[in-house]
């Protein structure tokens, strides 16, 4: 299972060459997030995982980070795994409102959705994702998206 969300004054940013190694999934499905973390086990994928459920937790927590990366400690997640149909704020809402953001900007955005729709594919770019996966996602997917930012994951 995955970890729960900590208060950031809790959270320590395990050493790494730049110091950010979390992954953070925002998905609302327990079945899609039990699916995805089986996928990154099989890939051997180590980073510390915490997982939410909704846009207005995904928010919340960001904000934290966003308030603790001004503060010069910055424990911001090196992978956000973004469904993009949340409750409440969605994922097109989280991805505005980091994209411009200090904090965020090594943070590989890689967006999750079920919808294959080249508009909206299009859109989750222009607000910033680095990357979108077509649900369900498939190992070779995952594999690849590892090959293409290997800085970003921690494999062992």
């Amino acid at each position: 299972m995955a970890q729960r969300a900590l208060p950031i004054e809790r959270r320590q940013v395990v050493a790494g060459g730049s110091g950010m190694n979390e992954m953070l999934l925002v998905e609302d499905s327990d079945d899609d997030a039990e699916h995805i973390k089986r996928l990154l086990e099989q890939a051997h994928v180590s980073n510390p995982l915490v997982r939410l459920s909704d846009g207005k937790q995904a928010l919340r927590y960001l904000g934290l980070i966003d308030e603790a990366f001004e503060s010069a400690a910055p424990p911001v997640p090196a992978v956000l795994l973004l469904d993009l149909k949340l409750p409440g704020p969605d994922g097109f809402d989280v991805l505005e409102r980091i994209k411009l953001r200090g904090g965020f900007q090594k943070t590989l955005r890689v967006v999750l959705s079920g919808i294959d729709d080249t508009a909206i594919i299009r859109k989750a770019y222009a607000f910033g994702a680095h990357s979108f996966l077509t649900k369900p996602i498939h190992a070779q997917d995952l594999q690849e998206l590892i090959r293409t930012y290997p800085e970003y994951w921690l494999i062992g």
